[in-house]
């Protein structure tokens, strides 16, 4: 191998690494965020000088982290796979500041923390990403998972003013039933993708599907991507198995718990989409 070609190897390699490194920073919990304190960050740049397109990440009701206190397996998959394509990522902990550690076991109807509490988080995020060097400020989305996907569906139907909300939004398998019954009420101000397991009995599948099809018929800038026989979780790469979480009192079947499972070929599918929507809409 000559040196040339050895040299422009590690470079790229070089390029890779450093798009995918992770940075902690501080959030202020600015404008319409009530977190009493500042929210942790995970900042996974993209390789260059930029300006980048950049996407905020908010995590469902497990939080952002593993046991071993690092970002869990799926936020950190995301955030260095949006960084390694050009597109800086935000991983946001809204749940830390405000003293929890999990939302999954509590009952709707128990939860201090709901969707639209973590509303504010996300625009306090965009606005703190807005202010970075190697940002452009005006092609950031916004990607949320179960409890944040719900969040993101409340985040893109409220921009704070005209003009300052999202460009774009990817919501995975979030809840959409309360949406669904109201489906001529729910106005998404930015193009919205909304990914989900056919088999999903956290998040039910049809009224999704139901609420995505009300918003097409009146021209709404909204595609579903869905997957047979795929539950909760499908894109969590930590998952080996399926499993019944019995711990879990909400669900299609309370008291039942619910299903999670890995679908390894719709994770990297749903990837690739992920990708290709982000890039249309952050152009």
């Amino acid at each position: 191998m000559s040196r040339r070609l050895l040299a422009s190897l590690l470079c790229g390699l070089g390029a890779v690494a450093a798009a995918q490194a992770q940075e902690a920073v501080q959030i202020p919990p600015a404008g319409l965020s009530t977190a009493p304190a500042p929210l942790p960050g995970f900042l996974f740049r993209a390789a260059g000088d930029g300006p980048h397109a950049a996407v905020v990440m908010l995590h469902g009701c497990g939080g952002a982290y593993a046991k071993d206190g690092g970002l869990n397996a799926r936020h950190r998959m995301w955030g260095e796979f949006l960084a390694a394509h050009g597109i800086a990522a935000l991983m946001l902990d809204s749940l830390t500041p405000r003293g929890e550690r999990s939302l999954c076991t509590q009952k709707f109807a128990d939860r201090k923390l709901r969707e639209s509490d973590r509303r504010g988080d996300a625009y306090a995020a965009l606005a703190w990403l807005r202010a970075q060097p190697g940002i452009a400020p005006q092609r950031i989305g916004l990607l949320g998972w179960s409890h944040g996907g719900g969040t993101t569906l409340d985040t893109i139907a409220r921009a704070p003013r005209a003009g300052t909300g999202f460009a774009s939004a990817v919501a995975f398998y979030p809840g959409c039933s309360k949406r669904a019954q109201r489906a001529e009420a729910y106005r998404p101000y930015a193009p919205l993708l909304i990914v989900m397991g056919e088999a999903d009995d956290w998040t039910p599948f049809a009224p999704c599907r139901d609420l995505v099809a009300a918003l097409a018929a009146r021209g709404e800038a909204v595609r579903l991507l869905s997957y047979p026989d795929t539950y909760h979780d499908f894109d969590n790469p930590a998952l080996r198995s399926r499993r019944v979480r019995e711990e879990v009192p909400n669900g299609v079947n309370p008291g039942q718990g619910t299903t999670v499972a890995p679908n390894p070929a719709a994770r990297e599918d749903a990837k690739r989409q992920v990708l290709a929507f982000f890039r249309q809409t952050l152009p």
